[in-house]
């Protein structure tokens, strides 16, 4: 249970924060659509430090709980600071130093979730379920505070939502948090990494290249086929949905049948939904789709934290959820930003989706390749 409120407070704050930072930055800021886009860019970047050095200092040191301390405690500080930033070079100044601190906090909580799981056993789909209902939370109460009138809603929201995770955590004995002797000193992750981790991160890296350019211009899409800003809300809705129904199930189907092929399955998921989009260009086609991010992210990254945790070297599970986080959820991002932006405005929305549908078979492929150790898993039945 308190791992279930640890997530659920936590993911408030990122229902407050994912939604309304681009509408901020537009309405208050007066930023541009291209401004805007040079500050997620760099959001996503600044991912990359989790790899480089906060997943290397956690394994090194085991200082899981003062990290996340640090890093809730810095971000509940940062994020209001918008309101006192206007001008562009100011803005991505803040983004950067308020991204160093909100990048470990995410893969701490599945490294300390998966290891609890791997020692006590249960099902990381169950708990991190509640993450995706808390988002929907997070992000009704910050619309309805800026609905009614509550300048800055979004930052008041994420402060307390900050301050309760904090409470819960506080729960936790430094034990169950920090691993007593198991700090590794040998400081060459690359070094010791093996053949299928390196391949499944390519994997995930394509995937997320596939997924982000829906993420970032299915409203958009939606625009061109006619769709009603009230269907709009809807549609988004039927995928939260899906995606919270499929993570009940994702023990069932890893103590089956392997992360491996959950993870694959999330591929293959995405790559019919976006070819559904290309072929079936209408209102209809486009909300009957959203059922599939059930796939798209339910599937893909329950099997891929899972993965993280079965092919990272032994002692390397905090630097290698950092390296999951920076390289797909980072860098894929910002690649696949770039990328289906250009191709959606030269060739359209259809070219687009044809494009993901065909990324998300690729790492299909690869992600076949990357077979986990024989009898390895972090998932034993309740």
């Amino acid at each position: 249970m308190r791992f279930v409120l640890l997530y659920f407070t936590h993911f408030i704050s990122f229902g407050a924060f994912v939604p309304f930072l681009p509408l901020y930055l537009r309405r208050a800021a007066g930023l541009s659509q291209v401004e805007i886009g040079w500050v997620l860019a760099v959001s996503n970047l600044v991912s990359l430090v989790g790899l480089f050095v906060w997943g290397p200092f956690v394994d090194r040191t085991d200082k899981r709980r003062r990290t996340l301390v640090m890093g809730m405690i810095a971000s509940a500080a940062l994020y209001p600071a918008y309101m006192l930033t206007r001008g562009l070079p100011e803005i991505i100044g803040l983004t950067i130093v308020l991204g160093v601190f909100m990048t470990p906090v995410i893969p701490l909580l599945d490294d300390l979730l998966l290891t609890h799981i791997r020692i006590h056993g249960g099902e990381y789909g169950r708990t991190r379920l509640w993450g995706s209902a808390a988002f929907i939370v997070g992000s009704t109460a910050a619309g309805w505070l800026l609905g009614h009138g509550v300048a800055g809603g979004q930052f008041f929201v994420f402060i307390a939502a900050e301050i309760a995770a904090l409470v819960v955590l506080a729960t936790f004995s430094s034990e169950e948090i920090n691993r007593p002797g198991a700090a590794v000193k040998d400081r060459h992750f690359w070094r010791s990494l093996t053949g299928p981790f390196i391949v499944f991160l390519v994997a995930a890296f394509l995937g997320r290249i596939s997924a982000i350019g829906h993420y970032n211009l299915y409203s958009l899409y939606l625009d061109k086929i006619g769709v009603s800003d009230t269907l709009k809300g809807v549609a988004w809705s039927i995928g939260v949905v899906a995606e919270i129904g499929m993570m009940f199930f994702t023990g069932r189907i890893i103590r089956r049948f392997g992360a491996r092929w959950l993870f694959t399955l999330g591929l293959v998921g995405s790559a019919a939904r976006f070819a559904l989009y290309a072929v079936w260009p209408t209102p209809t086609g486009a909300i009957a789709g959203q059922v599939f991010h059930a796939f798209t992210f339910g599937a893909y990254h329950v099997g891929a934290v899972t993965l993280v945790t079965e092919l990272a070297p032994p002692g390397r599970s905090a630097t290698g959820q950092f390296a999951l986080a920076s390289l797909a959820y980072g860098l894929g991002s910002t690649v696949g930003s770039v990328v289906s932006g250009q191709v959606a405005q030269i060739w359209g929305y259809q070219v687009m989706y044809v494009m993901c549908a065909g990324l998300a078979v690729l790492a299909a492929l690869v992600a076949q390749i990357s077979a986990p150790e024989k009898g390895r898993t972090v998932f034993s039945a309740p």
